[in-house]
């Protein structure tokens, strides 16, 4: 079984760019361009072929990534998902400044913009074991 990725960023080149290098990887990719959407995809996932992990922007113009982190979390808590075991989530940004607010809404790793792609590979598969 493909281990299945969500990619959320609001840069359409971004989304390809990872989508194209993850598939090479072999990994199943889905994508979404904004927040709400992220969340659909989430929470669509719980009910058919779960997601190994997630790759979160942090700045997005409906609903942020670290609101979605945090809705995350706060949903895998209500099913009873313990605290550091939940959906590995990695936040990407160009801005240092979202560092420590993601950490402490529980993101598994933060990378800075411009990732490289074999870099954000090596990520997800070191949290997805």
């Amino acid at each position: 079984m493909e281990k299945r990725i969500l990619i959320v960023d609001d840069e359409e080149q971004v989304l390809r760019l990872l989508k194209v290098s993850l598939q090479k990887a072999g990994f199943e990719v889905e994508t979404a361009c904004n927040g709400k959407e992220a969340i659909g995809t989430y929470v669509y996932s719980l009910h058919r072929e779960p997601l190994s992990a997630i790759v979160l922007d942090v700045k997005m113009p409906d609903i942020d990534g670290v609101s979605v982190l945090e809705i995350i979390r706060s949903e895998e808590k209500q099913r009873g998902v313990a605290y550091g075991s939940g959906i590995p989530i990695i936040m990407l940004t160009g801005y240092k400044s979202h560092y420590m607010e993601s950490f402490d809404m529980g993101c598994d790793d933060y990378m800075v913009k411009p990732v490289k792609p074999r870099d954000l590979i090596e990520k997800i598969k070191e949290k997805i074991g």
